[in-house]
C-alpha cells in the first residue's frame, strides 16, 4: 500500500519526525527500526533534495515562545458561503502583517479560519480591522474566547502506528476514562517578555527557521545573504543559541497532506462544565492521544484543532457528545491552508516592540 508514492518506511519516518522533530539520524534509525544509511536516504528523499524526489514531503519549523517575543495568538473564525468572499478574506489574511495561519473550512463554521499572532494587548486593533473589513462584505467574524489561555498539545507518536497495516492502536473509550497515568506533554510559555533582546536580523532569523529548521547552518546563512543579511558563521550560531535560549519552546513538523491521505483535519468548539475542560487539558498534557492536535481551554468553551484519522472520529465526537452541553465540529481544508512566518518589518528595532499603531494594524 502506498500514498503518493510514500511507503510504510516514509510514514513511520514522518511520523518519527513528528514525534522528535530535530533528532539525529541515529536516533531516527532506532525509533523507526531500519538502518542508519535507509533513514538517511529515506529523510533526504522526503525532504526533496533527492534527485529523484520531486517535493518535500515535510517541513520543520520552531514552536515560538510567543509571551517571550511580546505577541499573542487570536483565533477567528470568518463566516461565508460566497466562494469570491471567501477569497477576498484570504487576500486579507495574506496582506495583514501579524497574520499566524488561515485555512478554508466548511461544517460547523463555513468560511474561514485564521489565527493573527499580534502584540500582546493589541486584541482591540485586530478587532477593528476585521470589522472594517468585513463591513464591506456580507461575511460575519468571531473572535474566539481563547485569549491568555495556555495551549496544550499532543503529537503523532510512533509506538501506536502499525506501518503494515497503516492503522492506529489507540482507544479513545480508554482515554476518556481521564487517567492521569503517563508523561507530562506539551510546551511551557513564558511569564515576562523579552523583546530588549530582538533585533529585526533575529526575526528573520526566526523566518527562515520556520521554513525548515533541520537545514544547515551555512544554508540558512547563505539564504540571509540573498536578503542583504550577513553573517559570519560564528555570529549566527551566537545569535542562533540566543534564540533558542529564549524563544524556541521546542519543534513542530509540518507534512504536506499528499502525505497522508489517511488524515482528518477537524476543529471542535465545544461549551462544557469547565471541570470537563480542565480533564481534559490534563489528559492532554499527561497522557496524550497519538495524534496531533492543540487544545485551548477557557472556563467552559473549549477549542480543539485536531489531525486524525477519520476512522477515529467517530468514536472521539460520540465521547464527547455524552458530556457537553454543545459541539460544532468544523472540518479543516488542510489543502487550502497557508502558514505565515513572522515579519521583520513589523518589529520597531529601536523601540525593541512590535509596531501597533492603528494605522500600521487596522489600515495596513
Amino acid at each position: 500500500m502506498m500514498t503518493q508514492r510514500l511507503t510504510g518506511k516514509h510514514l513511520s519516518l514522518l511520523l518519527a519526525l513528528q514525534e522528535a522533530p530535530m533528532e539525529t539520524v541515529e536516533k531516527l534509525a532506532e525509533k523507526v527500526g531500519y538502518s542508519r544509511t535507509t533513514v538517511s536516504q529515506n529523510l533526504k528523499w522526503l525532504a526533496g533534495e533527492s534527485k529523484d524526489s520531486k517535493k518535500s514531503y515535510f517541513r520543520v519549523a520552531p514552536e515560538l515562545d510567543e509571551t517571550a517575543l511580546g505577541l499573542e495568538t487570536v483565533d477567528v473564525f470568518f463566516r461565508s458561503d460566497s466562494f469570491p468572499e471567501i477569497k477576498q478574506l484570504e487576500t486579507l489574511c495574506d496582506k495583514h502583517p501579524y497574520t499566524k495561519y488561515r485555512a478554508r473550512c466548511y461544517g460547523g463554521n463555513s468560511g474561514l479560519f485564521a489565527q493573527f499572532r499580534i502584540p500582546i494587548g493589541t486584541v482591540k486593533l485586530i478587532d477593528q480591522s476585521l470589522q472594517k473589513y468585513c463591513k464591506l462584505l456580507s461575511a460575519e467574524y468571531e473572535i474566539l474566547p481563547t485569549l491568555d489561555t495556555e495551549p496544550a498539545f499532543s503529537t503523532s507518536r510512533l509506538q501506536h502506528w502499525d506501518s503494515k497495516t497503516f492503522t492506529w492502536n489507540f482507544d479513545w473509550d480508554e482515554w476518556f476514562t481521564f487517567s492521569s497515568k503517563g508523561r507530562k506533554n506539551g510546551f511551557s510559555q513564558s511569564d515576562t517578555e523579552r523583546t530588549e533582546l530582538l533585533s529585526q536580523e533575529d526575526i528573520m532569523i526566526l523566518s527562515h527557521l520556520a521554513r525548515g529548521s533541520r537545514r544547515k547552518n551555512v544554508d540558512i546563512i547563505r539564504a540571509l545573504k540573498k536578503e542583504g543579511i550577513e553573517f559570519t558563521s560564528q555570529d549566527f550560531s551566537r545569535r542562533l543559541q540566543m534564540l533558542r535560549d529564549n524563544f524556541i519552546m521546542g519543534y513542530h513538523v509540518f507534512i504536506d497532506p499528499d502525505a497522508f491521505d489517511l488524515y482528518s483535519n477537524v476543529i471542535l468548539s465545544i461549551n462544557c462544565e469547565e471541570s470537563f475542560g480542565e480533564s481534559l487539558r490534563k489528559s492532554l498534557l499527561n497522557n496524550p492521544p497519538p495524534f496531533r492536535s492543540t487544545l485551548k481551554v477557557n472556563d467552559d468553551f473549549s477549542f480543539w484543532y485536531l489531525r486524525l484519522p477519520p476512522s477515529h472520529l467517530s468514536s472521539l465526537l460520540n465521547n464527547l457528545r455524552e458530556t457537553v452541553y454543545k459541539l460544532d465540529v468544523t472540518m479543516v481544508d488542510y489543502h487550502m491552508s497557508e502558514v505565515y512566518a513572522l515579519w521583520a518589518e513589523a518589529f520597531d528595532e529601536e523601540a525593541h516592540t512590535w509596531k501597533s499603531d492603528e494605522q500600521f494594524m487596522v489600515d495596513f
